[in-house]
């Protein structure tokens, strides 16, 4: 505790809004997020507020290490990113629409690696590796699946393009002093958007980059009119529709997309004639300030064929990745697409015109963008081409494979969804080719080798053997009739590649080809929550995205278990799934059904048959909170339910069978149904899986943008929060609910196929072995409560938020079962592997 953010939490909890006294944090409290694990909290009900971060929101994490790239083409380590979140902007895969897309982060959450907890490590077929808790999502195919529940020979979906790392460059590029002749309304305009002073450190200024490329390649500033100074992006639709995105993040109003259709006929430098109908779509900013700035930048104004320009200072002399947009603009708007003949890339070029008198100028330009470039190991040739009369043009062309590849992986392409996809499979499967050839030509020198001490053509073939080695290639460069390694004849050529690993948007599927378990040499876990629908984020290439416990009693003693725990354990296992994929195939809930079951929790799985109707008479609120709305429930957390219903979950969730070691108060463990030492007992630890995290995640992003709305502020964004009373706060509480019942019928769902196990083994139904259960209580829920709240006898309607803690009632609350009324309320705490758990009783003073 003392170790970790654990009394920083408590003390940041205690400046909530509305909070009644104090927060507490229990002796074994421990950091989670936002509230400590083991935090309560008190909340007026009708002046306090409502936070999913006093719920309980388990934090499914990623490695320290992981890279996570940004909508700027740059990557951070997600340790990197809590310091630099103010301003980040992720890529993110919108699985819905079946694109990349961004998003502003909405929270970086973090926790400490409990102790002997493992990490799970995958390395794919393309060479990437990501490590994290078994239970972080990754996306497949088939839809997101835990760390845990991913196998060699599974297929993960993977965003091929890598970026270039983010660096850090303070210096101003533009401030005050740059706009001296303008009149104070620019200034105004610029400073109310953060456009002035411009540093390059300002994530704005990859954005401006990458629109100054594109207007570069294709683009005008001029003066409307022969007055007013307008900035124009000519393009397809699709492009023009990814600019006016790029505007509106920069608080610069573009005009609509205008669209003319007509008929053109060019007149080639062969003299021929070229006729066409197209469909001219152009997009204007009208805005004189931000036209100012980008002249300011190195806008020409006026028709670019008949200006001398360069590239601007700023980008030469700017970090790679203000470069790599500007870079990827100016290919997005006049670089063609990347094509192949078979295995092969075709050169990617770009060419531009200029008048003839021009011509020094643009072979200075190009040779600028060469030699920038070249920067990211891309090689270019620049070489003049046929024009009109008149004219110049000259071709900047990227010819060999490593240079192609290199471009498609660290700069790519902006604004052009199309060229943006095409690169990015192109990427990969230059990239796999590369290894596959690498592969080859280290077997070849392996062959060689043993040949010159065996002489023996098999055994140098037999040292190599493999996919994509076969005899041939061992013998022709042996006898010396091979002019160097090509790629294999069974590689698919480019097209077949395409058609069976892409997926919409520029995302490939990767083959897992190992999974380990491994200690983690970090301390820290970390996560990211992001505003977008999607939910996800790309890590190291991959896209990546309530609770309580119940105690069962039986008739049985230690000895009796002890000769067939094997067996029992066995059929534990075989009967309750654990979420490694596995599911009951007795219980399939439909959409309709998690409707019903987010309304009536437990009770809906008893009319099911999975359970006795006296269960309920056990469980807190009788298995079901009332005011549960499933319309209040995301298509996301849905998805995430509906197969996890009835499962276990991993880390520290577990189902363990207990023995009774000491009885401190026979006369109130007798009530409980504890009869004697030695008794065996069931306790099941569970909530309400990826659901109730995935409702948890929707509303954090719901309140990180509605606390400004209410005027909130707190010490930590992972305390988000909104007044309980707000449109907003009853719709998550609304919606917690839901969460709320999911774990009271998950947990009724799993304590059935205990029943079922101990009856299979022992030969003896649940009722002859007396498998009533003693108490269903929730330790991580928001609950509106009537308490005491000052020392004249003040009742309050409170939101009690417990995180990790369960509340314990004394004698004579009416909330406790009528068994156990006259004694207090069973307080449940489960233990871990190397602890004990405890069975308690309310008291008076745990009020």
């Amino acid at each position: 505790m003392r170790s970790d953010r654990t009394l920083i939490q408590c003390a940041n909890v205690a400046t909530m809004p509305g909070i009644y006294k104090y927060s507490i944090t229990l002796p074994d409290g421990h950091e989670g997020y936002g509230f400590p694990i083991g935090g309560v909290g008190a909340f007026d009900a009708e002046t306090g507020v409502v936070s999913p971060g006093g719920v309980g929101y388990d934090i499914n994490c990623l490695a320290p290490n992981s890279v996570v790239l940004t909508e700027y083409g740059y990557w951070l380590r997600i340790e990197e990113i809590s310091k630099k979140i103010c301003n980040q902007s992720l890529k993110v895969y919108d699985v819905k629409e079946g694109h990349n897309d961004s998003s502003n982060i909405a929270f970086v959450a973090e926790r400490s690696v409990e102790p002997g907890e493992f990490a799970i490590q995958i390395v794919t077929e393309g060479g990437r590796v990501i490590e994290g808790s078994r239970d972080h999502p990754i996306l497949t195919p088939e839809g997101y699946k835990n760390l845990e529940e991913i196998k060699e020979g599974d297929h993960v979906i993977v965003y091929p393009f890598e970026g270039v790392e983010y660096s850090v460059d303070d210096h101003v590029l533009l401030d005050d002093g740059d706009f001296r002749e303008c009149d104070h309304q620019i200034l105004t305009y610029l400073k109310k958007r953060g456009l002035i002073p411009l540093r390059l450190s300002d994530p704005k200024v990859g954005l401006l980059a990458r629109l100054f490329g594109y207007a570069l390649g294709d683009g005008s500033l001029h003066l409307a009119r022969g007055k007013r100074l307008v900035l124009s992006f000519h393009g397809e639709a699709e492009e023009l529709k990814e600019i006016i995105k790029d505007l509106k993040k920069l608080g610069v109003k573009p005009s609509k997309i205008y669209m003319r259709k007509r008929r053109v006929r060019i007149k080639t430098a062969w003299n021929s004639l070229y006729e066409s109908h197209c469909t001219d779509s152009m997009v204007k900013v009208t805005s004189r300030a931000f036209s100012i700035l980008m002249h300011k930048l190195g806008m020409p104004i006026g028709k670019k064929t008949k200006q001398a320009y360069r590239i601007p200072e700023w980008i030469k002399n700017a970090q790679s990745w203000i470069k790599r947009n500007f870079l990827a603009g100016l290919f997005g708007a006049d670089g063609s697409i990347v094509c192949f003949n078979g295995y092969t890339p075709l050169p990617i070029s770009f060419t531009q015109s200029k008048k003839k008198e021009l011509e020094d100028n643009l072979t200075l330009f190009l040779e600028e963008v060469s030699k920038i470039l070249r920067e990211f190991n891309v090689k270019s040739i620049i070489y003049k081409v046929k024009s009109l009369e008149g004219r110049i043009t000259y071709r900047l062309s990227i010819v060999d494979e490593d240079s192609i590849r290199n471009f498609l992986g660290y700069i790519s392409y902006e604004y052009s969804p199309k060229k943006r996809a095409q690169a990015s499979i192109a990427y990969e499967y230059l990239k796999r080719k590369h290894a596959v050839k690498k592969m080859r030509e280290e077997a070849v020198e392996k062959a060689m080798g043993v040949y010159a001490s065996t002489e023996s053509i098999s055994k140098a073939y037999e040292a190599v053997a493999g996919k994509h080695i076969n005899r041939r290639l061992v013998e022709r460069n042996i006898y010396g009739t091979s002019s160097g390694v090509r790629i294999a004849q069974d590689f698919p050529t480019f097209e077949e590649f395409a058609s069976k690993f892409y997926h919409k948007g520029g995302f490939v599927s990767d083959k897992v080809v190992r999974v380990e378990y491994i200690k983690p040499s970090y301390t820290r876990f970390y996560d990211i929550g992001v505003y977008h629908d999607a939910h996800n984020f790309i890590a190291n290439g991959i896209v990546v995205h309530n609770c309580g416990v119940r105690l069962v009693k039986t008739n049985l003693t230690v000895k009796d278990v002890k000769p067939v725990l094997k067996q029992l354990t066995v059929s534990l296992f075989r009967n309750v799934p654990s979420g490694l994929g596995s599911r009951r195939k007795d219980l399939r809930v439909t959409s309709r059904d998690l409707d019903e079951l987010m309304v009536e929790g437990a009770g809906w799985v008893v009319k099911h048959g999975l359970g006795w109707d006296e269960d309920l008479e056990y469980c807190e609120e009788r298995g079901s909170i009332e005011g549960a709305d499933p319309s209040k429930v995301s298509n996301t957390a849905r998805s995430r339910g509906e197969p996890q219903i009835g499962t276990l979950g991993s880390g520290n969730h577990f189902l363990e069978i207990d023995v009774v070691d000491r009885i401190e108060d026979p006369k109130v463990a007798k009530v409980f149904g504890i009869e004697q030492e030695g008794q065996i007992m069931v306790l099941i630890h569970t909530g309400s899986r990826g659901f109730g995290h995935q409702i948890c995640s929707d509303y954090l992003r719901v309140m990180e943008r509605a606390m400004h709305k209410y005027g909130i502020r707190v010490p930590d964004r992972e305390l988000a929060c909104v007044p309980a009373s707000s449109r907003e706060g009853e719709d998550y509480v609304k919606a917690m609910k839901c969460g709320i019942n999911y774990a009271f019928a998950n947990r009724q769902a799993i304590m059935h196929w205990v029943r079922e196990s101990f009856s299979s083994v022992f030969k003896r139904s649940p009722e002859d072995l007396d498998m009533h259960l003693i108490y269903d209580v929730a330790h991580n829920i928001a609950k509106l409560e009537e308490h005491l709240v000052d020392s004249k006898g003040t009742k309050r309607k409170v939101y009690v938020h417990r995180k990790g803690a369960t509340r314990a009632f004394p004698a004579g609350r009416p909330e406790i079962p009528a068994k156990y009324r006259n004694v207090g309320q069973p307080v449940l705490l489960p233990g871990s592997m190397a602890d004990s758990s405890w069975v308690l009783v309310g008291t008076p003073k745990s009020m």
